[in-house]
Formats: C-alpha cells, sequence, structure tokens
C-alpha cells in the first residue's frame, strides 16, 4: 500500500511539473521577454534565449531563494555556519601556494590573504564546490515571481509546505527578489558578451551567483578586475576572482588597520548576514593563527556552501 501511495504522489508531482511547463510555453517567455527588451535588450536575442531547451521552469528555485537564501548558524553555535577544520588547513595551505599573488592584492588593496581565503571558504570551498544551476534559468525564474498567475501557480504548489507564501511580507519579498533577478539578468548577457560566451552555458548557484567568489552579476559588473594581467575580468578566472574580491572590499571600507566594526560592516556589503559575517571574522581570525584548529570553534561538519546576497 505505501508503494502504491508513494508512486501516486510521484505522479501527482510529475503531473504539477508539467503543468508549469505547458504555462512557460504559453505566457511565462512572454513576459520576460517584454521586461528584457524594456531593458534594452534586442528582442531576437532574448527570444533565442527564452526558448532555448537550456532553460527550464523551476519552481524550486523560487522557493529556495525565498526561504534558504539567508545562511544558517550551526546547531550548537547559532550565530555562525558549519565548518569543516579541514577547511582551515586547506586555507592555511591555500594562502601558502598563493602567497605572491595575495600579498601583490594587498599591498594594492590593503586585504590580507586571510580575508580574501576566509570569504572563498565559505562562498566556494576555495574554489571547489560544484556550481549545479544554470544561472540563466535561476535568474528567470524569480524574474517570474512578477507575474501574478505564475505566483499564483507557485503557492498552489507549495503553500501546504510554506504557507508563508501567503503572507504579506514573503509577497513583497517576492516581487524585490524577482525585479532584482530582471536586472541581474540583464548584467548577465552583458557580462557574457564582454568574455564572448552564451551565456546559457554559465553555471552557478540557486542565487545566480557565480565562480570561486560568487559574485552576482551586477556587482562584478561594478567591481570585477582583470587579476591575471590578460586583459579581461572573469568571475570564473580565480586570479581574476580574488582580485575583484579584493576590490570590492576595499570599496565597502576593508582596511587591515580599521576597527573591527568597520571590517565587518565591509563584509557584511558581501553578504548582508550576521550569520555570515560572523563566520567569516572567525575564519579570517583563525587564519592568522599558528598550530591545530579549535574544535569548539569549528565544529566537524562541512561548511554549508553561501551564495552572495
Amino acid at each position: 500500500m505505501k508503494k502504491k501511495i508513494t508512486g501516486f504522489v510521484i505522479l501527482i508531482h510529475v503531473f504539477l511539473l508539467c503543468a508549469f511547463s505547458w504555462a512557460w510555453d504559453d505566457v511565462s517567455r512572454a513576459f520576460i521577454e517584454e521586461r528584457l527588451v524594456e531593458k534594452g535588450l534586442e528582442r531576437a536575442f532574448v527570444q533565442n534565449m527564452l526558448y532555448d531547451s537550456r532553460i527550464s521552469l523551476r519552481p524550486d528555485i523560487a522557493i529556495q531563494n525565498l526561504f534558504y537564501s539567508s545562511p544558517q548558524g550551526s546547531e550548537k553555535k547559532p550565530s555562525v555556519m558549519n565548518i569543516n577544520p579541514k577547511y582551515i588547513e586547506d586555507g592555511r595551505l591555500f594562502i601558502k601556494d598563493n602567497h605572491e599573488f595575495l600579498s601583490s592584492l594587498e599591498s594594492r588593496y590593503g586585504t590580507s590573504p586571510q580575508i580574501i581565503t576566509a570569504i572563498l571558504i565559505v562562498e566556494s570551498r576555495l574554489g571547489s564546490y560544484p556550481m549545479p544551476f544554470n544561472v540563466v534559468t535561476a535568474y528567470v525564474n524569480l524574474a517570474l515571481l512578477l507575474n501574478p498567475d505564475y505566483f499564483k501557480r507557485v503557492q498552489g504548489l507549495y503553500a501546504d509546505r510554506y504557507p508563508l507564501l501567503n503572507d504579506e511580507v514573503i509577497i513583497n519579498r517576492a516581487h524585490r527578489r524577482a525585479r532584482w533577478a530582471l536586472d541581474e539578468l540583464y548584467h548577465l548577457v552583458r557580462i557574457a558578451r564582454e568574455l564572448d560566451v552564451d551565456p546559457l552555458n554559465i553555471m552557478g548557484s540557486f542565487a545566480g551567483a557565480m565562480g570561486p567568489a560568487q559574485f552576482i552579476p551586477s556587482t562584478f559588473h561594478s567591481y570585477g578586475v582583470d587579476g591575471d594581467g590578460d586583459g579581461i575580468a572573469s568571475p570564473f578566472n580565480m586570479k581574476d576572482a580574488k582580485a575583484s574580491m579584493a576590490h570590492y572590499l576595499k570599496s565597502s571600507g576593508w582596511s587591515e588597520t580599521a576597527s573591527d566594526e568597520k571590517k565587518r560592516r565591509a563584509v557584511f556589503y558581501y553578504n548582508r548576514s550576521e550569520v555570515y559575517v560572523n563566520t567569516i571574522m572567525m575564519l579570517y581570525e583563525e587564519l592568522g593563527k599558528e598550530g591545530t584548529v579549535c574544535q569548539d570553534v569549528f565544529p566537524e561538519i562541512t561548511v554549508e556552501f553561501s551564495s552572495q546576497k
């Protein structure tokens, strides 16, 4: 009996996803198309992008962004994220292996190897974390929350599990995230053109952050710099990512001689979460020490991936 019920639930879920696919073909592409054209993208380009088979309707991405985008503290220490102690040792080795380049960034931007490495640990496990989401798909699905019909369908599909979907606060947040996603999709296309790559081949987080430093497109477009001297600033190039992080932190007020409050504020601009700031600052301090990592401070649990913003 249990197997029959499970099978029935799966069939219902497949049916609902098919219904979403039908809606995507029928109205949703036109909704996104008009708004991207209003922002200045060519209609033919937008149509070709939106009708590409690599884009899919993913209401689960909208749910992840609405309810799971903020870094979470550990059960033992709610004010900081879970960090596996091995990443501290990996971070120290990373600093040693990249000492010359990281030191050059410190000379130019005033950002120590420790702060750059601390952020890289949390954002992408020093560049080793897989990027499983098609970034265009992520932004399109977020942007669709501006479509009242689409949002009602998301509520119908998920409201039983997430009753706050009917709450005015979440509804307003969904609209803000949708407007933000449209802007980010526009900047993503601009970055893709500058890099001469297909935007539909770009992979990142469920929130649309890209590369080892997990920049969102608009931030990288404003603060991205060429770190390896090839004349191109790419969020996917590790040296470019590190240099861009240093540039962004300096622009946000970071200085190694600044007060703790000013340093925390600069990190807060990178990800507006107190848990995130607490975690980065703890890693920053730990990476500056020698010796064994304190297990009480960093419990042996895998780092929870966090996307910028």
